[in-house]
């Protein structure tokens, strides 16, 4: 099987500097069909002037040529390239020629009369050594340029290596680091407590972060944020630990003069305006660096001023008091709710869905805030109105977004009070139907609006289906037809999705069961609370025994990040894995688990992330990445599947590769259970293989 370097070949580029045409032919010929590209010269001085200006990766070259012989080229070009790949071809033995080889550091001697076999061999192991040796170039740039400061230690603590900027931040020289121990930074702020739980954390998880007070060489102290990776093969003890970290000074100084600032609400304790003002100018900031949407909520009370008229400030004061109690229970820690002065509320939701998320967010408040309210032996009844503007489509800036959702709110007070309306129409028409997910998805068990679809997963090396996933759908009234990503965090919320998962389980295996077929499997999806909640493998035991099916043919997957500090969902997993069941980690490399964790868990399978698989054909650094994520889980002597395949460009890729399945549009839509005698028998797939 090829390595990893001897697949990427295809963008190599060799120059080949023979005197003898048909020799330079042959050898031109011969490298081409295992190369991206191949150039030829026919004396020393041409070889040398076209490597100059092409810079392959590798030379091939004669010794003795007109003008310049192939030794005086090559100490030529090492000279300007030390690192230069360079194969020699000749019929001489001379031992001066020998000699002087050795000396240039040719990397291979092949003999004449040529054995084209003994040079692809060469070749290959040129192109190999080049390739490590720009990873490892790669490498040492991340590391020397990097802004934080990196220190590298053994097994035992003793330092390795450091940065540039671990000498800037800390002080210390790199002469005056190495091989000293990281106790030399302590502060003495932490106690043994501390750096026991560090410790702990670090066996048991392979890394840990937070924020560590530590002294600089002049004796300061400083707060840094410290990361910590445990690094080792595969099965091996830990043989080194790798420190990121970062002066935190300035981050640490603005956060003290913040709170230093009278910027929460006093009566509320709510931000106040010029604190929300901050915050949504920020993360405006951000979201124009990194992409990404947010909500804007304008709120105001409904039927507050005849109150405060009635029974006084004291009293309204009271009121605004248990409105902002209850609006702060219905958004998130990290979500922003703000008094703008009187009975004006802003609230701020950072989300992937941002119009859904203020969607349910404007109903959950509009309800909490219209229960009646029992203040000071007086039963009153107020509500709030709300309007919605959606960065960046309602503006781009704090002031337009503020303005959107002014107008929004108008619009909802003019609608009838007790309302939440959207800036644009569309969007206020997308919002409603969102807010009759959940009762449709109550009713859909009854109604039959739960479907199941099948993607086929095609082994690359067979050409066969070897399993179908099975995909839940649900049929709404209004939206029509949605995919899971659209409703199943609602069912979840609901206590639907484990008896769905059942459902679809038992009548899926039936289906698979009724093809006759036991060469193929089936896959389904579990999420993070599923997993959490998978006590007990006897309901899913159960739910197989109407189709006969044994536990083997059926694989569970879960995203990496279902397992991220779950540890019920690994108990879960594991627990699957105990009964039989295969397990698969779904959307690899997209999350983080932990070389340990991986360990830990009954897995057979890794499945790369299809925002990965989709760049292939145009970004060079996701396929450099899918490569890599390939050869790390054939370390760990697991099968791997891409998803998210549609292209020739990237099937070729991923055979290239040794990529073991593949799932994708490329072989077909998701199928119904009436479709998949008929597919299996037309093998239309194998047209694209």
């Amino acid at each position: 099987m090829p390595s990893r370097y001897e697949s990427e070949f295809s963008g190599a580029r060799v120059l080949v500097v023979e005197d003898t045409a048909a020799l330079r032919l042959l050898m031109r010929t011969a490298i081409a069909a295992r190369v991206g590209e191949v150039r030829d010269a026919a004396d020393g001085a041409a070889g040398l002037a076209l490597w100059r200006t092409w810079q392959p990766d590798l030379v091939v070259t004669d010794i003795v040529m007109p003008v310049m012989d192939g030794l005086a080229m090559s100490q030529a070009i090492r000279a300007e390239d030390p690192d230069a790949q360079i194969i020699v071809v000749s019929a001489s033995s001379e031992t001066g020629h020998l000699r002087q080889a050795l000396d240039i550091g040719v990397d291979r001697y092949v003999l004449k009369p040529l054995d084209v076999h003994l040079l692809l061999d060469a070749v290959n192991k040129c192109l190999r050594d080049a390739w490590r040796l720009r990873d490892l170039r790669l490498a040492r740039m991340a590391f020397e340029s990097a802004s934080e400061g990196m220190m590298v230690t053994d097994a035992e603590g003793r330092i390795l290596a450091v940065n540039p900027a671990f000498s800037e931040i800390s002080g210390y020289r790199a002469d005056e680091a190495l091989g000293q121990s990281p106790a030399m930074f302590a502060s003495g702020e932490h106690d043994a407590a501390f750096f026991q739980h560090m410790w702990e954390q670090l066996i048991s998880a392979g890394r840990w972060s937070g924020e560590v007070i530590n002294r600089r060489k002049s004796g300061e102290s400083y707060p840094e944020w410290l990361s910590i990776v445990a690094v080792g093969e595969p099965g091996a003890r830990t043989s080194r630990y790798v420190g990121l970290f970062s002066d935190i000074t300035e981050r640490k100084r603005e956060e003290d003069h913040i709170r230093r600032l009278a910027h929460f609400d006093a009566l509320t304790g709510l931000p106040n305006r010029i604190l929300f003002g901050d915050r949504l100018r920020r993360m405006v900031s951000m979201l124009v660096r990194r992409g990404g949407k947010m909500a804007l909520l304008y709120l105001d009370l409904d039927r507050f001023k005849p109150i405060n008229d009635q029974y006084g400030h004291a009293f309204g004061d009271k009121v605004l008091i248990e409105a902002a109690r209850r609006m702060s229970a219905c958004v998130r820690d990290s979500d922003t709710l703000s008094r703008r002065g009187g009975d004006e509320f802003v609230a701020l939701l950072e989300s992937d869905d941002p119009k859904q998320a203020a969607a349910l967010v404007g109903k959950k408040l509009i309800a909490a805030v219209a229960e009646p309210m029992s203040i000071d032996g007086h039963v009153i009844d107020i509500g709030v109105s709300i309007g919605i503007a959606i960065y960046p489509d309602d503006g781009d800036d704090a002031d337009a977004l503020l303005e959107a959702a002014d107008l929004a709110l108008y619009a909802a007070k003019q609608h009838g009070r007790g309302d939440c309306r959207f800036y644009r129409n569309e969007d206020q028409s997308a919002a409603q139907a969102l807010l009759t997910l959940d009762a449709a998805l109550l009713r859909g068990r009854d109604e039959r609006r739960f479907h199941l679809r099948y993607l086929p997963e095609i082994d690359l090396a067979s050409g066969c289906v070897t399993r179908f996933e099975m995909l839940l759908r649900f049929q709404h009234p209004e939206l029509g037809m949605l995919d899971a990503t659209r409703f199943v965090g609602h069912a979840e919320k609901l206590g639907l999705m484990p008896q769905l998962g059942l459902d679809g389980l038992r009548r899926a295996a039936i289906v698979l069961a009724g093809l006759g077929r036991h060469d193929i499997g089936l896959s389904m999806d579990l999420s993070a609370r599923q997993l959490a909640a998978l006590n007990d493998p006897a309901p899913i035991l159960a739910a197989l025994s109407d189709s006969g099916l044994p536990p083997a043919s059926i694989t569970f997957e879960c995203p990496e990040s279902a397992l991220t500090d779950n540890a019920q969902g690994v108990n879960g997993l594991v627990a699957l894995g105990r009964a039989g069941f295969q397990c698969a980690l779904d959307d690899f490399g997209a999350g983080y688990c932990s070389f340990a964790l991986l360990q830990q868990l009954p897995l057979s399978a890794l499945k790369i992330d299809l925002t990965f698989v989709e760049e292939i054909d145009h970004n060079p650094q996701s396929r450099e990445l899918v490569a890599a994520l390939l050869a790390f889980a054939k370390r760990l002597g697991m099968r791997t599947i891409a998803e998210g395949v549609n292209s020739p460009e990237q099937l070729r890729f991923l055979r290239a590769n040794a990529c073991d399945a593949a799932q994708g549009f490329l072989f077909g839509q998701p199928l119904s259970g009436d479709e998949l005698a008929a597919y299996l028998q037309a093998e239309s797939w194998r047209r694209q293989l």
